[in-house]
């Protein structure tokens, strides 16, 4: 199974051939399922037209900045619902029941990001599944290390009293693991053209980040790659699709083998 994200810039700038980009990139992935942040309702309904490798979608749309959170994907979703600042759908994939959840944390509070993935995470512990995929923006910026989200997620601390039982693993992390090449970043303020020519005091860093639940007593999944997507610059609207790069995993399922 390939699994995705990516958030996908709503801004006018690069206009009209960043949608272009978009489908491409989002084509080359492959993917089962992917998860898409800043997603306005005009650019749902070009994505649902384009996107013709997926016969499903689900999309909510939220009064902030951000917009909208949206799943494209090959396989029938199930279940969907809205979460503050996430959604949440179940998907058959082969024999495996799989739930993912798509989230889009705001980068000006770590207070409301915490409240935000404890409340997430509550959920998601009451969905019945085999696996359970935790993917999109988290807008941690102070890098993984000092990352109270980070932490929390993959059961490191706690936040509030409350602990991420079962925890989820950070698929990049362990891709590095056995690779021995650190996790790409994500949001690049040196290369990424959306922010070249400006002076930052920030530092880039791996905020777009797929994880998946402890699945005891089923068995782990195996990771067969980790990768990022989206770094191409167009020679027309000279960005790149998005002002953030995606993530791919590829996992095989013990009954795929």
């Amino acid at each position: 199974m390939r699994i995705a994200t990516y958030n996908i810039w709503n801004s006018s700038r690069g206009m009209p051939h960043r949608k272009k980009q978009i489908i491409n990139e989002i084509d080359n992935t492959k993917a089962d399922i992917i998860g898409l942040q800043e997603v306005t309702k005009e650019m749902y309904e070009y994505l649902e037209e384009e996107l013709t490798m997926f016969r499903y979608s689900y999309y909510h749309e939220f009064a902030t900045e951000y917009k909208g959170l949206a799943l494209f994907s090959k396989n029938k979703l199930k279940n969907n619902r809205y979460i503050e600042n996430a959604i949440l759908s179940t998907f058959k994939f082969n024999d495996e029941t799989i739930t993912v959840i798509n989230i889009h944390l705001p980068w000006d509070s770590v207070l409301k990001r915490e409240k935000l993935i404890i409340e997430i995470i509550k959920v998601s512990t009451k969905v019945e599944s085999d696996y359970t995929f935790l993917l999109g923006d988290f807008n941690d910026f102070n890098g993984l290390d000092n990352s109270s989200i980070h932490h929390y997620i993959t059961g490191q601390r706690t936040l509030n009293g409350t602990e991420a039982e079962p925890y989820f693993y950070d698929l990049a992390e362990i891709y590095a693991e056995f690779t021995g090449k650190s996790p790409a970043k994500t949001l690049d303020l040196r290369n990424n053209p959306r922010w070249q020519g400006k002076q930052y005091a920030a530092t880039s860093g791996r905020v777009d980040r797929i994880y998946y639940k402890e699945p005891f007593p089923k068995p782990f999944p195996l990771l067969k790659s980790v990768s990022i997507f989206g770094l191409e610059v167009n020679s027309e609207s000279h960005y790149c699709a998005s002002d953030h790069y995606g993530v791919l995993v590829e996992l095989t399922f013990e009954n795929d083998i």
